[in-house]
């Protein structure tokens, strides 16, 4: 089963939230989140900073990460230079 940790902080701390499966509204259930550090547990994602998969998306993987472990300590290790505010999900 897929799964997706984000932390609201660098270096996987604070408040998380887990994801399982595709959302194409995170608004809706109030999970949309602003995260800075993530752990892929299994599978392939795309997150979108929009609703219905809209925006300019950032993808994570269990082969990403600053050791290709599927680790993202910190915005660095997707290539942003800031918080990613995240609305919708899609598990690839």
């Amino acid at each position: 089963m897929a799964k997706l940790i984000l932390f609201d902080q660098f270096g996987y701390k604070n408040m998380s939230k887990e994801f399982r499966s595709n959302d194409p509204d995170l608004t809706l259930n109030g999970d949309d989140f602003q995260f800075a550090s993530a752990i892929v547990i299994s599978g392939e994602w795309t997150l979108y900073p929009d609703a219905n998969f809209g925006g300019n998306p950032v993808s994570l993987g269990t082969n990403g990460g600053a050791d290709a472990d599927g680790a993202y300590k910190d915005v660095a290790d997707w290539g942003a230079t800031q918080a990613f505010v995240v609305r919708s999900i899609q598990h690839n």
